[in-house]
């Protein structure tokens, strides 16, 4: 009975690993998708879904791939992604059929990639229909076209006087993923409410030789018919084109003869002020999902479910004078290249601050980079050329990605958010200065709330006192320093003393480290009262990104205190060998899942006389070292290369000792095993000790056993297959990311094949640790 009931069970993983690659026959009136897809060492990495031409999920998966039906007349888009960005490496990838016929293929394709079918030209941004000028009728919601202009001009595309309800106009150099976002972000050139109502309007500078994608659509699904708009050139760029007079415009071709020169009034300045009541009137409590972009880019503070308070930003220059920043190719020292979404921020723009009842700044946001962009229609500037015109706007709407405060892990109490335009008081690209500073700040106090259980609350206190500098002054620029010194010389991280973060800087943390330095206000950058590899990891972070970052830089990646936890990716550390005769020890790493550029661990057993690397020198040039005084190895890259993460295990580093301390030589602790974005991962030690010679033997205890997790991610079961020569359990234990221990029903079902029952687990993150006398292994999975 025993036998036939694994049959069973196998013939179900079989049905399950196999079935999803079958190319099946579909009704009549129904078209069969077929995603056949062959992973690489990494499949937890790959998931794809298909969706409709209103986004609705049509079906979802992993690295099995599926066989779909769909209507033969419906209009869908397969999009498959990758979690590590890496897509999937050769000889595997992906294999999209339609009726048989292959219509995409890949590999590596990044995060992400996909394709649409089944759709009229318009519907996707990736099929757009050529755009000419006169009037014209979208069909959908949305549609696309596509325009590449001949000459450098303005022009005009206007929903206004055609439609009653609420259109929307966007325009693209790139195709964004679908599903499509409502607002902004990603965009060119953007326009909803305008002049006339609820329609859009854009009068859009467009460059020669530049195509661009122009989506028209509605607001929420407000217009339940086509939308009918115009598309016409308006002329070549006029204004003023005395680089001499105040108000000179270089985009303008032809001079209209506005220029005005000082001391006329009009000179005066631009004026850049934060919309109150806007701010105000927006604020709510969201639950947002972290994602790595979210992470790097300083919008939050941890991985997971965040609890952030959204707002909306809107900034009005009511100023005499264009608010111009131009573009990273003309002026390159004010934008940030280096992001995560691989477009221009202009930084400095937005400044989200959360403090405390005594004036400290709390973790809980990041300073904002923006694409600065005309929303009023009329205005010139867009993301190829930013800036603000005088009487025109930029916002930046509630629920866009960063418009927020992250108050997850805020301790309850009474705070200001605090929300600053150009703190630095910048002047624009052509040196001019805002003509007040006042009105750059909007404020609010609020008392957070740390619930007992469900997500924390907030209540707006009255009274809250205008916002101020250090010094006092409203709307001044004087900032605290790491030692909490108004405009004091103090710099986070600059531990070696020269004012800028550089590789000096790390290499005096190192320094610190081997001496056992204590930690202080300006060197401790994650904020856990101690020195470690992960507060030189943020410096060498820091320098990295952003090598020449002056004092007072806005740059994220500088951004201090900074304490993150990936709780998806897994590094373990293991003995590899012990050599008594030469005296040494080596260590094993095993990083499936990321890159490693920094570590710190403890050894116990024996006393540490010296290190040396084993990774390739070529690949993971690393300064490692060791603290005699507790026994620990660190070690770091500074270069712009970190130890690649490998489906099996790979010398780490040997460890020298001068004499054993005990009868058991073993991994202590890890500190810190730190990943090339700068964040802790999660961290085990598998294998086990090795017995010494001060015992009667000398053999390793443990050898490593391979364990396979199928399916990951799983709902309530899930098998897990065990490799090596013997495999029954002695020990079996099951924690959460927290280390907490959590019972789990199992059954053999074949030697070395187990049932597991996860009914009773919440979704999240396990660790499984295996051990017998001869072997013992480890591995992760996902209850969804």
């Amino acid at each position: 009975m025993k036998e036939i009931s694994f049959m069973k069970k196998l013939l179900t993983l079989f049905f399950v690993f196999t079935s999803k690659i079958i190319f099946a026959t579909c009704g009549s009136g129904l078209s069969e998708v077929i995603v056949h897809i062959i992973p690489d060492g990494y499949p937890n990495e790959i998931s794809w879904d298909l969706r409709d031409s209103q986004g609705l999920l049509l079906a979802t998966g992993g690295s099995d791939g599926d066989t779909i039906c769909v209507d033969s007349t419906s209009c869908a888009t397969f999009s498959i992604h990758d979690s590590y960005g890496d897509g999937i490496f050769s000889p595997g990838g992906y294999w999209l059929y339609l009726n048989g016929v292959l219509i995409s293929n890949g590999a590596s394709y990044g995060y992400g990639q996909q394709k649409s079918f089944n759709c009229p030209p318009g519907n996707f941004c990736t099929d757009p229909t050529m755009l000419t000028f006169g009037t014209h009728t979208a069909l959908f919601d949305d549609t696309w076209y596509e325009y590449t202009p001949t000459i450098n001009g303005t022009y005009s595309i206007s929903t206004c006087s055609l439609n009653t309800c609420n259109t929307q106009i966007w325009i693209y150099t790139t195709c964004p993923l679908f599903p499509y976002n409502e607002g902004v972000q990603g965009t060119y050139a953007y326009n909803d409410d305008n002049n006339c109502g609820t329609q859009a309007t854009l009068n859009v500078i467009l460059i020669a030789n530049t195509r661009y994608l122009i989506r028209i659509g509605d607001n929420m699904d407000s217009c339940s018919s086509p939308i009918n708009f115009d598309f016409s050139f308006v002329g070549p760029i006029a204004g003023c084109t005395d680089i001499t007079a105040c108000n000179f415009n270089p985009l303008a071709a032809i001079d209209d003869s506005s220029c005005i020169y000082l001391p006329n009034p009009a000179c005066a300045g631009p004026d850049l002020e934060i919309d109150s009541a806007v701010f105000i009137q927006s604020l709510s409590l969201l639950t947002h999902t972290a994602a790595f972009c979210d992470v790097d880019e300083g919008c939050v503070t941890g991985y997971g479910t965040r609890y952030v308070i959204s707002f909306t930003s809107r900034i009005n220059n009511i100023g005499t004078l264009d608010f111009f920043i131009g573009n990273s190719i003309t002026q390159p020292g004010m934008f940030n290249l280096n992001n995560c979404h691989g477009h221009d921020h202009y930084e400095g723009y937005g400044d989200y601050r959360l403090f405390d009842s005594n004036g400290n700044i709390v973790p809980a946001g990041h300073k904002n980079g923006f694409c600065v962009i005309d929303l009023c229609g009329w205005g010139q500037y867009t993301c190829g050329n930013m800036g603000i015109s005088a009487g025109c706007y930029d916002a930046y709407g509630a629920g866009t990605q960063c418009q927020w405060i992250d108050i997850t892990d805020v301790p309850t109490g009474d705070y200001r958010v605090a929300v600053i335009i150009n703190s630095k008081h910048l002047p624009d690209a052509f040196g001019r200065y805002e003509t007040n500073y006042i009105n750059n700040a909007t404020q609010v106090c609020m008392h957070i709330t740390q619930n007992a259980s469900g997500p924390p609350s907030y209540t707006i206190l009255p009274n809250c006192t205008p916002f101020v500098d250090c010094t006092g002054l409203p709307g001044g620029n004087s900032e605290l320093d790491c030692d909490g010194i108004c405009n004091g010389p103090g710099v986070f991280g600059d531990v070696a003393q020269n004012t800028v973060l550089d590789s000096m800087d790390v290499y005096t943390y190192m320094d610190m480290l081997q001496s056992n330095s204590p930690s202080s206000n300006c060197n401790d950058l994650n904020r856990d009262s101690s020195l470690t590899v992960y507060d030189a990891a943020l410096v060498n972070w820091c320098r990295r990104q952003n090598p020449v970052h002056p004092s007072g830089s806005s740059h994220n990646h500088c951004n201090f205190p900074r304490n993150i936890l990936n709780p998806t990716e897994l590094v373990s550390l293991a003995i590899k060998n012990v050599d008594f005769t030469n005296q040494y020890v080596d260590i094993e790493i095993l990083n499936t899942a990321t890159k490693v550029k920094a570590y710190q661990f403890t050894m116990s057993g024996i006393n540490i006389s010296g290190v040396v690397s084993l990774a390739d020198p070529i690949n993971f040039p690393v300064d490692a070292r060791f603290i005699s005084s507790t026994n620990e190895v660190i070690g770091i890259s500074q270069e712009d290369s970190s130890l690649d993460r490998s489906a099996s295990a790979q010398l780490l580093i040997r460890i020298y000792f001068s004499a054993v301390t005990d009868t058991q030589i073993c991994i202590g602790h890890i500190t810190d095993i730190v990943n090339q974005n700068a964040e802790r991962t999660t961290t085990t030690i598998y294998g086990n000790c090795y017995a010494s010679q001060i015992t009667t033997s000398i053999i390793p205890i443990l050898k490593n056993a391979g364990m396979v997790v199928i399916p990951n991610p799983a709902a309530n079961r899930t098998y897990l297959h065990i490799t090596g020569e013997s495999t029954d359990m002695d020990e079996f234990i099951v924690t959460d990311i927290t280390g907490k221990v959590h019972s789990l029903p199992m059954e053999l079902i074949k030697e070395s094949w187990y049932e597991l029952n996860l009914e009773k687990l919440q979704a999240g993150i396990y660790f499984i640790v295996f051990r017998n006398n001869n072997y013992s292994g480890s591995a992760r999975f996902v209850k969804m």
